[in-house]
């Protein structure tokens, strides 16, 4: 059996897209462990080629992101033509977010829903927002959460600390600036721990921060492998404006608070309790590192049991990845 993927991490600077897929393959390969694997881009049109090798997949699968929008034809993160119309069928969402709020889906996102995504499977969406969006017009949409937060089980949140640590990891959105406010957030970090390290979630976040003329913190690379050490390595809190480099603190077992500067974060903190302050209330910011609290996440188990079984019928054989 050949399963496409719709990897959201190919041709992507963003690290948050490589953590989503890092959650995405687990769940894939731990499904379809008879399957042939293929690769397909999103961040980027897919060439002929690709669409050629994709249509010969029994389905495919979208790997997460805020990839859905009210005008996929326009500035989406799904760069999609009027040849993905005509390529693509069966194809399964897996905790995909929608782009921004903005209003009805127009005709021609209708058409590209209608013409592209599976009719009789359940489709995997990662807020209630999107759920309210999508099911208008795909009746098999599902709520399920990210699945980057599919391994924040009972356990797992229950190994992450219930105290500051003694430093913090700090974040920043180069494409949503606030500088007054992202500079307050970093002097409550300075003033409330000993080292502050800086870890950049995409390389132009570097001289965004350097913008904003603010002193005394560690630079990190823009590096994942780096990123998980110091999460493993270091008593470390997580404090910024990634959404997914929030959770993958949490996944590595730290507390995280991340800064919403979207509607991503605000949407998923809704129905899942994820740690979040609004970068207008720094005060906010304040009383989550001084009081503690333990981490608990309100997940749709029950949902995401449904998605998983509806490929309960596929063997066990060991997984291939054609690249």
């Amino acid at each position: 059996m050949i399963v496409n993927i719709f990897d959201t991490a190919i041709d992507s600077d963003n690290l948050g897209d490589h953590i989503i897929m890092d959650a995405v393959w687990r769940i894939v390969r731990s499904l379809f462990k008879d399957a042939t694997f293929l690769r397909t881009p999103s961040h980027r049109r897919a060439t002929l080629a690709e669409l050629r090798a994709g249509r010969k997949a029994s389905f495919s699968i979208v790997g997460g992101t805020n990839i859905l929008k009210s005008h996929m034809l326009i500035r989406s993160n799904w760069r999609i033509t009027p040849l993905d119309y005509m390529f693509w069928r069966n194809v399964i969402l897996l905790g995909v977010g929608w782009q921004q709020y903005g209003g009805e889906a127009d005709a021609a996102t209708r058409l590209f829903f209608n013409s592209i995504l599976s009719k009789t499977n359940l489709q995997s969406v990662r807020d209630w927002h999107t759920y309210d969006k999508l099911q208008r017009h795909v009746p098999t949409a599902i709520y399920t959460a990210c699945p980057t937060m599919w391994m924040l089980d009972e356990q797992q949140c229950q190994n992450i600390p219930v105290r500051k640590a003694r430093h913090a990891i700090f974040a920043v959105t180069y494409y949503r600036p606030a500088p007054e406010q992202d500079r307050k957030i970093f002097e409550i970090l300075k003033r409330n721990y000993e080292k502050v390290f800086f870890w950049p979630q995409q390389q132009l976040d570097i001289p965004y921060v350097r913008d904003l003329g603010i002193e005394g913190f560690i630079p990190l690379r823009p590096d994942i492998a780096e990123f998980n050490r110091l999460l493993d390595e270091v008593d470390v809190d997580f404090v910024g404006a990634r959404l997914h480099g929030g959770i993958r603190s949490l996944q590595r077992g730290r507390r995280g608070l991340i800064i919403p500067v979207d509607n991503r974060a605000t949407e998923i903190s809704k129905s899942t309790d994820l740690p979040v302050a609004s970068r207008d209330d720094p005060e906010s910011v304040a009383r989550w590192i001084l009081n503690p609290r333990p981490t608990h996440l309100v997940l749709p188990w029950a949902a995401i049991r449904r998605w998983k079984d509806q490929f309960s019928a596929y063997s066990c054989q060991p997984a291939r990845i054609e690249r």
